[in-house]
């Protein structure tokens, strides 16, 4: 009797037989896989070889040129326009530097206060700076102080004071330094907060060989029993009393006899020189109390200088007669400008004057002698440069012309200076400019370039095709621009909408047409 369960034998048997089965059906599986791998690639392998297989009929098929075919264009009648985009600052349209000088009984010229900013709006009668304890005055001229002025002076120095004060002081205009003139030159300084200067028969020698005297009277009687104020009334007065020496006196003339001296006998009537007696506020004008500009009011552009500087270099550019934008060139496109059509269009772009037009004021180069070929006047009054003197020195430009101070074309640099139309924008301020060069005139055709085809005779045409057939129209080309040709047609078959051809390939399916002209050009593509 065995000892063995039946049933688990019985269960045992089948269990090995299954898994038997199992490894058998894998096999197979992996051999019909095989065997449809191997029928697939030889059908692939048969495939490609079929596939590259050529007879040569077929050959020279694909060796055979394209079939003929055209690239076209159409013909326009809208204008061409030729521009010159630049981009510039805005800038004042005349410059001027202001520098110092020693005033009298002085013995240093120290820069003691600045008071107009950069930015800072000045007119006649502003206190530019102040030197040694002195005020520099601004006021209208056209050309800088050479002398120091005294009463009894006559000449076109006195008569441009007397138009600088009249419109202040309503004073008359007839060229002797005469009291009405020393009374003006005392309110003057009186509305800057400062001690007018006053001497008759004091020593100090004058600039530029003349004498004058601007000794001192003392404290608040010289100020008619006000202390002076150093400035506080003026644009940017620096509120600070001037010092006690500002000026001790200069020579008299010839008529007062030096030091001390009578005067000569006054003449009779208003343009009298005043008489001997005591010295009067306003009797003197140093020059260098004083600095003339071409229009005012103006603009501080730059302050170059600090207080405690020496006051003998520049100490600020001031900016005057409106504005005007400054773009840099290269020499191709200033000698485009030199040669703008006077109805060209200039019109500004991005910028304070966005959508206005305006004009060409000049252009700078390096082979000119001075800068700008093109002076220019500003505001009426002389645009010229002007050197500086012993007072305070000026460097304007006109209207149009390049800065007075060198700073135009140095080291080989173009410049064009472009004045706009509207109101006055902020110093500095970016402008873009649209210059038109030339414009397609009316009646004139607009192509693409490559439709214009040039025999070696130098005669132009365009290929019309309508309803596939070609005919060719002389034309004369007006200029080319941006990929497009401005052209004249000189026959009047030519019209706006009509299809030209850019581009051939192949010879055309059909060349002629009703008119007899068939045929292509015998140039080349454009």
């Amino acid at each position: 009797m065995s000892l063995e369960d039946p049933d688990e034998t019985q269960v045992a048997q089948p269990s090995a037989g299954r898994a038997t089965d199992t490894r058998r059906r894998s096999r197979r599986g992996l051999v019909v896989a095989a065997v449809v791998l191997v029928l697939f690639g030889s059908s692939g392998s048969v495939w490609w070889i079929a596939s590259q297989a050529r007879t040569p009929e077929q050959r020279a098929a694909d060796a055979a040129a394209p079939p003929p075919s055209q690239i076209t264009g159409k013909v326009s009648d809208q204008q061409l326009v030729e521009r010159m985009e630049l981009t510039g600052k805005v800038e004042t349209a005349s410059r001027t530097t202001i520098t110092g000088g020693r005033p009298q009984g002085t013995d240093r010229a120290v820069v003691t206060a600045l008071p107009a900013a950069a930015g800072k709006s000045l007119k006649a009668g502003a206190v530019v700076a102040e030197v040694s304890g002195r005020p520099v005055l601004l006021l209208p001229g056209r050309f800088p102080a050479y002398r120091d002025l005294k009463a009894g002076d006559k000449g076109p120095d006195v008569q441009q004071l007397q138009r600088a004060l009249q419109p202040l002081y309503g004073t008359a205009v007839n060229g002797t330094y005469g009291p009405a003139t020393v009374e003006a030159v005392r309110k003057l300084y009186v509305a800057a907060g400062y001690e007018a200067p006053a001497g008759q028969g004091q020593n100090t020698t004058g600039g530029g060989g003349s004498t004058a005297g601007t000794a001192r009277t003392g404290g608040a009687a010289a100020s008619g029993g006000t202390a002076p104020r150093g400035g506080a009334e003026t644009d940017g007065g620096t509120g600070a009393a001037p010092g006690s020496d500002g000026g001790n006196g200069t020579k008299g003339s010839s008529g007062s006899g030096g030091t001390g001296g009578a005067s000569a006998p006054p003449a009779r009537g208003a343009d009298a020189p005043p008489a001997a007696g005591p010295a009067k506020p306003g009797e003197v004008l140093p020059a260098a109390e004083v600095t003339y500009v071409g229009t005012l009011p103006a603009t501080v552009v730059q302050v170059t200088a600090a207080v405690g500087d020496a006051a003998d270099k520049p100490l600020l550019v001031l900016g005057s007669g409106g504005r005007q934008v400054r773009a840099v060139l290269s020499a191709d496109q200033r000698t485009r400008l030199r040669d703008l059509p006077a109805d060209a269009v200039i019109r500004f772009g991005t910028g304070p004057y966005e959508g206005r037009d305006g004009t060409l004021g000049s252009l700078d180069s390096p082979s000119d002698g001075k800068n700008g070929d093109q002076q220019g006047k500003s505001g009426g009054q002389d645009g010229a440069a002007t050197a500086g003197t012993a007072g305070a020195g000026t460097a304007g430009t006109g209207a149009g012309g390049g800065s007075g101070n060198g700073s135009g074309s140095e080291g080989g640099r173009h410049e064009a200076l472009f004045v706009p139309t509207g109101a006055e924008a902020k110093e500095g301020a970016t402008q873009q400019i649209a210059v038109e060069l030339r414009r397609s005139p009316k009646g004139s055709l607009t192509v693409p370039v490559s439709a214009v085809w040039t025999d070696l005779g130098g005669s132009s045409t365009v290929t019309v095709t309508e309803g596939g057939k070609e005919r060719n129209i002389p034309v004369e080309v007006l200029f080319t621009h941006e990929g497009l040709s401005a052209v004249h047609a000189l026959d009047e078959n030519l019209a706006a909408g009509q299809t030209v051809v850019l581009v051939r390939r192949g010879n055309p399916a059909d060349s002629g047409s009703g008119d007899g002209s068939g045929g292509t050009s015998g140039g080349t593509d454009g």
